[in-house]
């Protein structure tokens, strides 16, 4: 799921941190990195437990290092109706002097009646920031250090098959906020909303419909997102906003085989009152608009699609080519087509477990002057 603005990014970016020895494990044949679990469903579906030292790669991070946890299972009860439910702990350290810290959890009942998704985690997140706008420049780039801690839990309960609906609460602080020039320098904090720092607790609700056939590499079917997302002062909120997100994905699996599948995704996101500069709708990153640092363009609104070709070669090895368009923007009579940014690139897969296959990631993106290099765990959509 694409989260309802940057400041959740960090957690993102975590989720999908790769090992690089489960991967030289995986070719050697080598099983100590991961221990089955003593239950085997009716299904066959074998539980697995990944142990794991991490290496990983986003321009928002540079290099990453540190361990994960990676329980895979299905609760008792579960058969081949019911995706795999995940738990992710991660504590991770970056070149760039950043500390996260986080646990991501996707619990999924028998027959897919509830569906439970956490995203909790806290970090020390250096990061550049370029101002708000579609037409903020390179000179503009300025570093913003900050402390954030953050909790989101959702609970979606099955109408009928792959329909789901429910509500979700979302709770974070930024503090210890503080900016620099890029040469180090402390400046003034710019005249932008939550540049104090911020307190944010909102609800929500959302409603899904999943039809993917797994949530880490997705080969057929669809997914279609909507959700609003509240925070008042009532709340505690400091800075009072309500958002709305649409997300549509689709993918089509083509040629013979079935090794070929080319995928597509529309994010639409706007918010409304006025948000924190860290809760504004953003471009970049390493699910859509790769190529561009994440959050490299952010206002109240953002509309991006995305393209992607993903072509099985032999064994475990993949490759992809990938596309995308995006903009953000204040007012929708500001919006200019001559302003649009594009990105395209391509990558490397790997896929680390046969039973429930899931994707090492190497894309390569470019923009306007721009590019970036991403190592991941999982598809970006």
């Amino acid at each position: 799921m694409i989260e309802q603005s940057s400041i959740e990014k960090p957690a993102q970016r975590v989720r999908r941190i790769v090992s690089i020895t489960l991967a030289v494990a995986l070719i050697s044949g080598c099983p100590l990195l991961a221990q089955d679990s003593v239950f085997v469903h009716e299904n066959a579906y074998q539980d697995k437990i990944l142990f794991l030292p991490a290496l990983g790669s986003t321009p928002e991070t540079g290099f990453m290092f540190g361990a994960v946890v990676v329980p895979q299972f299905k609760l008792s009860g579960s058969g081949p109706e019911t995706r795999s439910s995940s738990l992710f702990f991660s504590g991770i350290y970056t070149t760039k002097n950043q500390v996260l810290l986080s646990l991501l959890s996707d619990i999924i009942l028998p027959d897919e009646k509830w569906v439970f998704t956490g995203n909790y985690f806290t970090n020390y997140f250096p990061n550049s920031y370029w101002g708000i706008g579609p037409a903020t420049g390179d000179n503009d780039e300025m570093n913003i250090l900050f402390t954030q801690v953050h909790i989101k839990q959702t609970a979606l309960k099955k109408v009928r098959r792959g329909l789901f609906t429910g509500p979700f609460i979302r709770w974070s602080k930024v503090f210890n906020l503080s900016f620099q020039s890029i040469d180090g320098r402390d400046i003034p904090a710019p005249n932008d909303p939550g540049a104090e720092g911020s307190v944010s607790t909102g609800v929500g609700w959302m409603i899904r419909r999943d039809l993917r056939d797994s949530n880490m590499t997705p080969t057929r079917n669809h997914f279609v997102e909507f959700s609003s997302l509240v925070n008042p002062s009532l709340f505690g909120s400091t800075n009072p906003y309500t958002s709305f997100l649409f997300d549509a994905r689709k993918y089509i699996q083509i040629g013979r085989n079935e090794r070929s599948v080319l995928a597509f995704q529309g994010l639409f996101r706007s918010a409304a009152g006025n948000p924190s500069f860290l809760d504004m709708s953003e471009l970049g990153g390493a699910v859509i608009g790769r190529g561009y640092y994440g959050g490299r363009y952010r206002d109240l609104n953002a509309a991006q699609i995305q393209s992607e070709l993903r072509k099985k070669v032999m064994g475990r090895l993949g490759v992809t080519v990938f596309g995308a368009l995006g903009e953000v923007w204040h007012r929708y009579e500001d919006i200019k087509l001559s302003s649009v940014k594009w990105s395209a690139g391509a990558g490397i897969r790997f896929n680390v477990n046969k039973d429930d296959p899931t994707n090492i990631r190497i894309d390569y993106g470019i923009g306007r002057g721009t590019s970036g290099l991403y190592i991941q765990l999982g598809e970006a959509f």
